[in-house]
């Protein structure tokens, strides 16, 4: 490995941040999360450690892969839905410009758990009310732009000038009896009973659509996420985490966010104290399985039986546009204020999603998602702009 220049800029102590910046490594109709032991999910990209495949994967397992982050101390794996450039028949995948993590400390009283895996967003969403949470900040927006749609969780109905962007927090609670059970804090910061605070983590990715939209769009936007039958919503947009970090770095990222490096909130630990690049080649440790061609990924789901020849006609858009639940799995409706989640029966014991249901009388600070307003919403994502722009540079 050899060194490069760390991006990170300085932060308070008292509200610590660090961003790591991952590259994607691989494209796949796989999730040891949701339907582990399958290749029957919809298309998802990957970034960070290589050691993934259909099995779920334990922290120290995914340390002995290669790893396509900026910080030797993080081999955790990330992944979102993959988003395509719909034109017509064809589905182009949208290039991803950048993707970035970000880990804040700032009520945390405990470390990331080693083999912890958690999950947030909801992959079933198809509208705004499906997809809100009070908590999550799921956002869609051009970079550097504070315009957004009334629908938050929808895609610009106009061109970008920047990067398309989407940006969602993960829960930060987690019991420590078990890893399993975890949740977002309430609006005062507190963590349900018996859970405890952890970093943290934030998803920001941009997407370079002038490469596969360069004439720009109007009304809705001509991208669709795997997980979704219709273009431009954004909805169903969701983010998957496997804890990768060593231990021992996870402890420094609690105590002080790094290692208080004047270049920034680095987390050091004993793999390294500067950012590097990495000098292997991350790849597909399960290339014969799976598939990373999106008309094929729907077959495997049993939604577009007839695929090839839908192409051949020129009607495989309608095709594409089906319900995307997979055949035979129950529908993952992810962490979401007032609704449960429906597990796969052959989910791992080990690490489930969030099995604490929120509502209005669960705990102090928690809203009513009846009156959760498209106001409301917007001033929940301003909140969150605010903040992530005191932690980090954008």
């Amino acid at each position: 490995m050899r060194p490069i220049n760390s991006i990170l800029a300085g932060a308070s102590l008292v509200s610590a941040w660090t961003e790591l910046h991952h590259a994607p490594f691989m494209n796949k109709n796989i999730d040891a999360i949701v339907v582990p032991g399958t290749y029957t999910s919809h298309m998802h990209t990957f970034f960070g450690s290589d050691a993934i495949t259909n099995v779920l994967p334990t922290s120290a397992e995914l340390q002995t892969g290669c790893y396509t982050g900026d910080n030797p101390n993080d081999l955790s794996v990330y992944w979102v839905p993959t988003l395509y450039h719909v034109d017509g028949d064809t589905f182009t995948e949208v290039p991803i410009f950048r993707f970035s993590t970000y880990y804040t400390n700032s009520y945390a009283s405990a470390a990331i758990p080693q083999d912890f895996a958690m999950i947030s967003g909801n992959a079933s969403a198809k509208t705004q009310a499906e997809a809100d949470n009070p908590y999550n900040g799921l956002e869609w927006f051009c970079e550097g732009s504070d315009e957004r749609e009334t629908d938050i969780a929808r895609m610009p109905t106009s061109t970008c000038d920047q990067h398309l962007e989407v940006s969602l927090l993960f829960p930060q609670c987690v019991n420590p009896n078990n890893h399993a059970d975890y949740d977002f804090a309430d609006g005062n910061e507190d963590c349900p009973e018996g859970m405890v605070a952890i970093p943290q983590l934030r998803y920001r990715v941009l997407y370079d659509t002038k490469l596969v939209a360069p004439n720009g769009w109007s009304e809705s936007a001509p991208f669709q996420l795997s997980c979704s039958d219709t273009s431009g919503d954004g909805y169903c947009f969701h983010a998957d985490f496997i804890n990768g970090w060593y231990e021992d770095a996870a402890e420094n990222m609690l105590l002080n966010g790094g290692g208080s490096y004047d270049d920034g909130q680095f987390i050091a630990g004993e793999h390294g104290s500067v950012a590097v690049e990495a000098t292997c080649t991350a790849t597909d440790q399960d290339p014969d399985n799976g598939t990373s061609d999106y008309y094929t990924s729907l077959e495997r789901m049993g939604k577009a039986v007839n695929v090839a020849e839908a192409v051949e006609s020129g009607s495989a858009t309608e095709t594409a546009t089906v319900d995307f639940t997979p055949v035979n799995t129950p529908a993952l409706v992810m962490a979401e204020a007032s609704a449960s989640t429906a597990m796969p029966t052959s989910y791992p014991t080990s690490i489930r999603p969030p099995t604490h249901t929120l509502s209005t009388t669960s705990r102090t600070g928690h809203r009513n998602k009846g009156a959760w307003n498209s106001n409301s919403r917007r001033t929940t994502g301003q909140k969150f702009r605010t903040a992530a722009t005191n932690r980090a540079p954008q």
